[in-house]
């Protein structure tokens, strides 16, 4: 007697449920895979939301595969569907567009946009960036606009105030930190950042105390008195993992939905990644991140013993102005004494239209010799050496 097809049930579209699905279908050929999505659309890059020209946004050119692959790949997608309860009792999802059964379940449910609890934030002119439907209001918002307020000064706020710049507006970034991204910045390099980003403002050490119509449609209050007229503002606060189905179900979640090394969750059959999972305490909420766990759960959930491994988190951002990468542990631990080299090249023997490119200056982080992170401003030429002199260990390994 053949062995019964197996149901898989992907709760979620973006990379983490996309990258499942593709190794499902990889290591059980004939089973039934059905994707489950709140939002309208097939699986799209997210990174792309803020690192594509604003006003060339095109959703279609970002899809991660054509319909046509799902098909190809037997892959059942049930857009549009609110995930009411996962009932892990009787192993079924319960959705606005029916009941799935599933002998095994991935939940990648992503994360949400923190907004913080600001007076005002519920306004028309503040927005965030997480879907496509963002991007498309941020176009309207830009019209006519001359003024505009980032709350945040990491990656993605980095990048859209950036291209608002490049549009002509004036952007004012505030950052209740008291200087950019000291996860993986040290002071230094993000002083040198600042300047590299005029002629956009940016105010570090900040907190918002409100947002009202005044001046302009969206005045933007500080802590300590100052108000920042703005046409709109863009909150770029980090995200939260979409937990709540999990919780309710009996899964163990902390601030995000605890897995081991092999994605699995404390509900047997049951395994998470992506924005939404935890490992070792740590969610990165990384794209990569995404993929590999994806990968792994995928796979597991088909019966293989595949393991988590180390993932890169350096920092990449680009403009046509310049480019800094940071890698590794940027002298951060503070019970580790740390050896700092600083190489300056100002002639690469390259060849770069921008004359930024050809130039850079990189600091570097040893401990007993051994190097853990490095910051390089300018020149991108042997930035995959460099990142794989720290991070050497291998994504996803054999059990």
């Amino acid at each position: 007697m053949e062995d019964r097809r197996k149901n898989y049930v992907i709760l979620g579209n973006g990379m983490a449920g996309i990258s499942a699905a593709e190794n499902i279908r990889i290591y059980d050929s004939k089973c039934r895979i059905v994707m489950i999505s709140d939002e309208d659309v097939l699986s799209y890059s997210r990174p792309m939301l803020s690192k594509t020209p604003l006003l060339s946004y095109d959703l279609k050119k970002n899809f991660l595969y054509p319909e046509s692959w799902y098909q190809e790949n037997s892959i059942e997608v049930v857009l549009d569907a609110k995930i009411e309860k996962l009932d892990v009792e009787n192993k079924k999802v319960i959705t606005s567009k029916g009941i799935y059964l599933y002998d095994k379940c991935i939940y990648a449910l992503g994360a949400s946009n923190f907004i913080p609890p600001i007076p005002g934030s519920d306004m028309k002119q503040v927005v965030s960036v997480r879907t496509y439907k963002d991007i498309e209001g941020i176009k309207k918002l830009i019209l006519g606009a001359t003024s505009a307020v980032l709350i945040g000064g990491g990656v993605i706020g980095l990048e859209m105030a950036l291209e608002l710049s490049h549009l002509g507006i004036t952007v004012t970034v505030v950052e209740t930190l008291p200087y950019l991204m000291p996860r993986l910045l040290d002071e230094e390099t993000a002083k040198s950042l600042e300047k590299l980003l005029n002629p956009i403002k940016v105010i570090t050490g900040a907190n918002v105390s409100g947002i009202a119509p005044g001046e302009k449609a969206a005045d933007v209050s500080l802590a300590d008195g100052t108000i920042i007229p703005a046409d709109f503002v863009i909150m770029s606060c980090g995200v939260r993992a979409n937990t709540s189905i999990a919780k309710e179900a009996g899964i163990e979640c902390d601030r995000a939905v605890v897995v081991n090394e092999h994605m699995e969750t404390s509900v047997s059959g049951v395994y998470a990644c992506g924005d939404c999972a935890q490992h070792n305490g740590i969610n990165y909420s990384l794209w990569s991140q995404a993929k590999v766990q994806g990968q792994v759960a995928g796979a597991n959930a088909c019966g293989k013993r595949l393991r988590y491994g180390m993932i890169d988190s350096s920092l990449l951002l680009n403009s046509p102005e310049f480019a800094i990468f940071a890698v590794g542990d940027a002298g951060k631990n503070p019970d580790l004494q740390y050896e700092v080299e600083t190489v300056e090249n100002n002639d690469a023997p390259i060849f770069a239209i921008n004359p930024h490119f050809t130039k850079s200056k990189e600091k570097r982080w040893y401990c007993n010799g051994e190097l853990k992170g490095a910051i390089r401003v300018g020149s991108l030429v042997g930035i995959d050496a460099l990142r794989k002199q720290i991070f050497n260990e291998k994504e996803v390994h054999d059990a």
